[in-house]
């Protein structure tokens, strides 16, 4: 009798170990199959965004046609910290082109640290002009912090010259002043921090570029 339920434990164990393994091998199957997926839907989304924040691209040159540009993203924490800009990622940046290949801006893309996950993208032209924003990732609270990704709040910075801006409570009247949502005061401040660590790189860059775009 005990040699029979020592082999029925056996038999159960047995099981129990066939069956892990085909639910491991489903579940890694199954990511093979959707990882490719999840990355060009990713990849697609990224594309639309850099395309609304800058309208008027034509090229887009990332670090791996541009040594200059591949130098400096590999300085980027610290050309942020000497800044004066910490808890922020710079993810990318792209330099845009028109179609004579000339450089005419910058596409940023930023996560924010120590918030809900946030990443933000963003055009900037040569010139000082913020010419969109837009989210990759926005995880906060609806019908408060969400309200970021409302236009009512990203097309302030549109058409804005500014060398950084500022979060305002009540009207904006100047061209670098943003008005706080309200009730959203964090995610307001985290938004133009973003907004303004990407400005400090991408005004480095272009010194570094000078002649060499």
């Amino acid at each position: 009798m005990a040699k029979t339920k020592k082999q029925s434990m056996i038999k159960d164990a047995l099981i129990l170990c066939a069956i892990s393994l085909i639910a491991a091998l489903t579940l890694g199957f199954v990511n093979e199959m959707t990882k490719d997926r999840i990355a060009l839907l990713a990849a697609q989304k990224k594309a639309a965004a850099y395309q609304a924040v800058f309208p008027d691209a034509v090229g887009i040159v990332d670090k791996e046609s541009n040594e200059v540009l591949a130098a400096a993203l590999e300085e980027s924490d610290k050309i942020l910290t000497d800044g004066g800009f910490s808890n922020v990622k710079l993810d990318e940046v792209c330099i845009v082109w028109d179609g004579n290949g000339n450089t005419i801006g910058y596409v940023a893309s930023v996560t924010l640290k120590g918030y809900d996950i946030m990443t933000l993208t963003f055009g900037y032209t040569t010139e000082g002009i913020c010419t969109g924003l837009e989210f990759l990732t926005i995880n906060e609270t609806p019908g408060m912090g969400l309200k970021a990704n409302e236009p009512a709040f990203k097309n302030q910075f549109i058409g804005k010259k500014a060398d950084s801006f500022a979060v305002v409570k009540g009207n904006a009247a100047a061209d670098n002043e943003i008005d706080c949502i309200t009730g959203a005061t964090i995610t307001s401040d985290a938004v133009v921090k973003g907004v303004n660590a990407g400005i400090c790189f991408m005004d480095e860059l272009q010194n570094r570029l000078g002649g060499a775009q």
